[in-house]
C-alpha cells in the first residue's frame, strides 16, 4: 500500500491554517476580545480541529491571543494605556523599513505598489470595507517586504497581530472611507519616496499614514477618552 498513496503533508495544512488566521488579524476580521473556540474555527476553515489548535497555539506564544480557562480563546484587546506606545513603535520600525526601501528595492517595486493602491482606492471608492482592510494591508508589508529584512518583517508581524483588531471598527462606523481615501493619498506619497531614493521622506510619509489613523481609531475605538490622548510624532523629513 506504500507505493499507492503518499503521506499527506499535515505541516502544511497547519501553515496554511496559521496564515489565514493571522491574515484575519492583520485585517481586523476579528474584533478586540472576541472569544473564539476550536471547533467553530476548524468548522469555519473547513479542517479538522487538530491544525487549528496548532495555530492558535503559535497566536498564544506571539500574543495575539489570550487562552480562557474554558477552553476557548480571546482576541488580546489593545488597551488606551498602551495604545500609544504601539502607534509610536509602529511609526519607528515600520518607518524604519520604509526607509530601508527607499535605499534597496529595485524599480519595479513602484509599479508594483502603485497598483496595490489603486486596487486599494477602487476599494474605498466602492465602500467595500473588507477590501479597503485588505488593500490597506497588502500595501503596507509589500513596502516592507521591500526592505529585504526578515528581521523587520518578523516585527512587523508581531505590532500587527496586536494592532489588526482594532481595524474591525471600521466596518461599523461611518466616516472610515474618507480616513482610508486620506491614506491613498498618503501611499502614493510613499511610493513617490522611494521612487526618488529619497528615504527620509518614504521614512516620513509612512509614520505619518500610521499617525494619521490612528487618531481616527483612537477616537472612535475608546471614545471621548482616546480623543484626548496626545498625538505620536514621526521623525522629521522633508514635506
Amino acid at each position: 500500500m506504500n507505493d499507492k498513496v503518499r503521506p499527506i503533508d499535515v505541516t502544511t495544512v497547519q501553515e496554511r491554517v496559521y496564515q489565514e488566521l493571522r491574515n484575519a488579524l492583520f485585517q481586523g476580521r476579528f474584533m478586540p476580545g472576541e472569544v473564539l473556540t476550536i471547533r467553530a474555527l476548524a468548522a469555519a476553515l473547513g479542517t479538522s480541529p487538530m491544525p487549528v489548535r496548532e495555530a492558535i497555539q503559535r497566536l498564544v506564544t506571539e500574543n495575539a491571543l489570550t487562552q480562557l480557562p474554558n477552553r476557548t480563546f480571546q482576541v488580546t484587546a489593545l488597551t488606551l494605556e498602551n495604545y500609544d506606545e504601539w502607534i509610536r513603535l509602529r511609526c519607528e520600525v515600520e518607518g524604519y523599513a520604509a526607509q530601508r526601501a527607499a535605499l534597496r528595492a529595485p524599480a519595479c517595486v513602484c509599479s508594483e505598489l502603485r497598483k496595490i493602491n489603486k486596487t486599494f482606492e477602487r476599494a474605498v471608492e466602492a465602500g467595500d470595507s473588507v477590501g479597503m482592510l485588505q488593500g490597506n494591508q497588502h500595501f503596507h508589508f509589500a513596502v516592507y517586504e521591500a526592505a529585504e529584512s526578515d528581521a523587520l518583517l518578523k516585527m512587523i508581524g508581531s505590532l500587527w497581530l496586536r494592532f489588526g483588531p482594532v481595524l474591525s471598527f471600521v466596518q461599523n462606523v461611518s466616516g472610515s472611507t474618507e480616513m482610508f481615501r486620506r491614506g491613498a493619498t498618503v501611499h502614493e506619497r510613499v511610493v513617490a519616496a522611494i521612487e526618488r531614493r529619497d528615504a527620509k521622506e518614504a521614512r516620513f510619509a509612512l509614520a505619518l499614514d500610521i499617525r494619521a489613523a490612528s487618531s481616527w481609531f483612537r477616537l472612535h475605538h475608546f471614545g471621548s477618552a482616546g480623543a484626548s490622548q496626545p498625538q505620536p510624532a514621526p521623525r522629521q523629513g522633508r514635506h
